[in-house]
């Protein structure tokens, strides 16, 4: 009985002691808003819209702050993104949303390459924070050969890139960053682009399958 109720204490412990974020930070290429399946980075790709969900998590359902008070407001952000797969992306430059740019945020860390890497980064000058909920950051413009793929990284891998990593600052204290909640850290939820299917693949599969 001891030991049931010792154990019941720790799992008690755990649970208050885990940080209750769950933001979804996404990228988009096909401008339908969402991030699935069909946003696949091809040449004919210019721009991927990247946003951030700073109070709901991928399924839709309502996060709050660990603290249960602190409002998951936004004042300022930094992203990573690197890219992998068959091709390559080159980053030509950020653009804010008409969203950041009307909050009064202004860059911060400019966008910076590092190989297949790139961080930017936006802050509001002062004491205003926009609301919580969905925001569009902005828009990568790129360059795209081949089949690559996009995704996001918490922390920067490289120091010659100012922005730290992905995170946004907030009312909210972060567990490592203060007062910034961070991608791998105080949330997991984020989507990249998606693999294309290759046609050659295809055709060959549809191939054996017949002379079987």
């Amino acid at each position: 009985m001891k030991k049931s109720l010792l154990l019941l204490g720790v799992i008690a412990a755990l649970a208050i002691g885990a940080p209750a974020y769950s933001q979804y930070i996404y990228m988009d290429v096909n401008a339908d808003g969402i991030c699935n399946n069909s946003d696949v980075l091809t040449s004919s790709i210019t721009g991927v819209d990247i946003y951030w969900n700073t109070n709901h998590n991928q399924s839709g359902t309502v996060a709050t702050c660990s603290d249960g008070f602190s409002a998951l407001d936004f004042s300022s952000f930094d992203i990573i993104v690197h890219s992998s797969g068959s091709g390559s992306v080159t980053y030509n430059s950020f653009t804010p949303s008409s969203q950041i740019t009307s909050a009064g945020l202004s860059v911060v860390n400019p966008l910076t390459v590092a190989g297949n890497d790139a961080g930017v980064g936006y802050a509001i000058s002062g004491i205003t924070y926009m609301s919580p909920g969905l925001i569009k950051l902005g828009t990568l413009n790129v360059t795209v050969t081949g089949s690559p793929q996009l995704n996001f990284l918490g922390t920067s891998p490289d120091p010659s890139i100012p922005s730290f990593g992905t995170g946004f600052g907030s009312h909210c204290s972060g567990t490592d960053n203060p007062n910034t909640i961070t991608l791998g850290i105080d949330f997991a939820d984020n989507c990249g682009t998606a693999a294309g299917t290759p046609t050659e693949a295809t055709t060959w599969g549809k191939i054996k399958q017949l002379y079987k």
